[in-house]
């Protein structure tokens, strides 16, 4: 969505092609209506495809949808998702289909060594699940964990870090917190129609993702609000 704004920004025609509506997947359907509907405003056209596109021409100049309509480009841009590198680690019992589990030390299932990054997930500890979080602050406060824990020095900070931002047709989107989100906000202070919102989801845990959506809001005052379900004072 980032790379569509940008050329809509400039006048350039963009589509989208996907299976499901822009970021639904990991933001739910109430933030992906907002964004689908604020990208169509900018010129943005959305095509849902019931299945794989098939890239066509060679050099590649359009996509294939499964019903047979081909959409022509002079510029493709594959967006495939990420899915964790761990083949080499084959064998050594630090891999599994998510990816090289860690606890909140960033020490692996293998005593002694640590990892971090996209390539890890936070093993669940029976009070949640597993969970990936593939993002680049979470990679950093990871790589600190590690390397405190593999020197045996206490952690600096925390070792995981929910915080990730996007840009939709010059809206930046917040958020602090687990995903994805299922269902509606439990609060809302502002007008998501207006572009300038601060909502909450609440979890059984007791805390909250927080996504401050076209507001501006300092990340420490997001994780103060993602750290409890209570709705902040005015």
């Amino acid at each position: 969505m980032e790379v569509a704004s940008a050329c809509a920004a400039r006048g350039i025609p963009v589509t989208v092609v996907d299976a499901d509506r822009p970021l639904e997947r990991v933001l739910g359907g109430y933030l992906s209506a907002a964004i689908t509907a604020r990208a169509s405003a900018s010129d943005i056209r959305f095509v849902q495809a019931a299945g794989f596109a098939t890239l066509t021409g060679d050099p590649v100049n359009g996509v294939l949808l499964p019903d047979g309509t081909e959409l022509t480009a002079d510029l493709v841009v594959t967006c495939a998702g990420e899915v964790p590198c761990t083949d080499w680690l084959a064998g050594t019992g630090l891999a599994d289909r998510l990816g090289v589990g860690v606890d909140h030390a960033c020490a692996t299932a293998v005593p002694g060594v640590f990892a971090a990054g996209d390539v890890t997930y936070l093993r669940s500890d029976g009070t949640r699940p597993d969970r990936r979080t593939p993002f680049w602050s979470n990679a950093v406060a990871q790589g600190r964990t590690a390397a405190a824990s593999a020197l045996g020095l206490p952690p600096s900070g925390p070792s995981q870090d929910d915080y990730f931002w996007t840009e939709v047709a010059g809206l930046a989107v917040k958020i602090v917190g687990r995903l994805p989100l299922i269902g509606e906000p439990a609060m809302v202070q502002g007008s998501v129609a207006d572009g300038r919102a601060l909502l909450s989801w609440n979890h059984a845990d007791g805390t909250a993702t927080a996504v401050a959506y076209g507001l501006r809001k300092p990340v420490a005052a997001l994780r103060g609000l993602a750290a409890t379900s209570s709705p902040p004072s005015p």
